[in-house]
């Protein structure tokens, strides 16, 4: 799951796959890796139940009394202040596939008989750019949760949300240093997203982290709510590339045609599960170590700088 940020519009997210993973890069820097893939869909209301066919039928009769407006999940990433940009997510458009196939590894046996276009930066020192990735999203990729706000009028008309400018200063506050991605979209179907795989230079090389802080209506997340969390998350590290160790399962890539630049970023074997249940709300985190032994121990934690 996650969070959405237009308040009083209902988002759904559903069959979430969240990759974490610890890479030596060509350069021999130990970086960090953060996959994440869903279906998103806009504005939903109680036409979201009715059949494709009916809904695209009978839409416009249904909002002609309302202008649509987009919406956006945000993602924080703790990576080394101003390092990141958009030269930081990986091209995933010729292999669509690639974190289904690392959830399929993780997923329990069934029992048995049965290119980025334009970059528009802001400011002397590059707070903000904003760029498209995974098929549906406009990203503001922010070193400041506070300076989104002001960015969105670069954002596409279509797909710019209304924003409550208190969750950008709980994210500040909540996330201190960390830079954050505003994933925007405009879609009232379900439609799934392609991988968005981001890597970075991680602030504490020591953690995994994995955003999963989750609010639909575009207000502040309860931090002490249980949610219905729908995860399948899966993390691994290159230091035990080929040593099977633990509960480590392999990775069966479906897409032949993976490049060069985005190969290195995904590994033959990860640990992990399918996550639907009730849970506190929260990120996960997984420690390093562990990850390299083969262990999955995944935390689930609050916001890093919430008492």
């Amino acid at each position: 799951m996650c969070c959405s940020v237009s308040p009083n519009i209902k988002v759904r997210f559903s069959n979430t796959i969240l990759y974490g993973a610890e890479i030596v890069n060509s350069s021999g820097k130990n970086v960090h890796v953060l996959g994440y893939q869903n279906t998103a869909q806009n504005n939903v209301s109680s036409f979201a139940a009715l059949p494709n066919s009916f809904w695209k039928k009978f839409k416009n009769i249904f909002s002609s009394t309302a202008k649509a407006k987009g919406n956006a999940m945000i993602l924080p990433f703790p990576a080394v202040p101003r390092t990141m940009s958009k030269e930081n997510v990986l091209d995933t458009e010729n292999c669509p596939k690639v974190l289904k196939d690392i959830a399929e590894a993780v997923k329990p046996l069934p029992p048995k008989g049965l290119l980025f276009p334009q970059t528009r930066s802001f400011g002397a020192q590059a707070l903000v750019q904003i760029f498209e990735a995974a098929g549906i999203y406009a990203v503001v990729l922010a070193q400041d949760a506070r300076a989104i706000p002001d960015a969105l009028d670069q954002v596409p008309t279509e797909k710019r949300p209304q924003l409550n400018p208190e969750l950008f200063e709980a994210y500040a506050e909540w996330y201190p240093d960390w830079t954050i991605a505003l994933c925007c979209f405009n879609n009232e179907e379900l439609k799934e997203a392609l991988p968005m795989i981001w890597w970075y230079e991680p602030m504490n090389p020591e953690k995994l982290f994995l955003p999963a802080l989750d609010c639909h209506t575009g207000n502040l997340p309860n931090l002490q709510a249980n949610v219905l969390v729908d995860h399948t998350v899966a993390v691994g590290s290159s230091l035990v590339e080929n040593n099977y160790q633990g509960s480590y399962q392999r990775v069966f890539y479906s897409n032949s045609n993976i490049s060069n630049d985005l190969k290195p970023y995904l590994l033959s074997q990860v640990i992990g599960t399918e996550i639907k249940q009730q849970m506190p709300n929260g990120d996960f985190v997984c420690q390093i170590e562990e990850v390299r032994e083969g262990i999955w121990n995944p935390l689930r934690t609050p916001p890093p700088n919430v008492n």
